[in-house]
């Protein structure tokens, strides 16, 4: 199995947390916005780049500025880096951790349920 893919993803990873940081100049990017995981397919064409917002916009409007902003981050990626196939960018917000404490809230009821019974 080839680690490929990983690789270009973790460098992806980077580069977009660079742009993000530095190279945006919409007013919506100006919050701390972390690229969290770059999850990208076997023939590296499809590229899903994970993130968290922590600041005042709500995280869907950041996600929706960033999908419309794609097209120009992939021409800073191109500007940055060589690789053979510049995936299609898909930005979706990253909501495990909140996932995550869902689900420990809900086996903690489940077995409080359990111990009172």
């Amino acid at each position: 199995m080839s680690h490929r893919p990983e690789k270009v993803g973790s460098l992806l990873q980077q580069v977009i947390t660079e742009i993000l940081m530095y190279e945006l100049n919409d007013p919506i990017f100006k919050q701390f916005i972390t690229v969290t995981e770059v999850k990208i397919g076997g023939d590296l064409r499809k590229a899903i780049v994970f993130f968290r917002v922590y600041g005042d916009t709500a995280p869907d409007e950041v996600q929706e500025a960033l999908n419309r902003a794609k097209g120009y981050i992939k021409k800073l990626i191109g500007e940055k880096i060589t690789i053979k196939y510049m995936p299609d960018l898909e930005f979706r917000l990253d909501d495990r951790e909140e996932k995550e404490k869902q689900l420990d809230m809900l086996f903690a009821k489940i077995s409080k349920t359990k111990e009172d019974a």
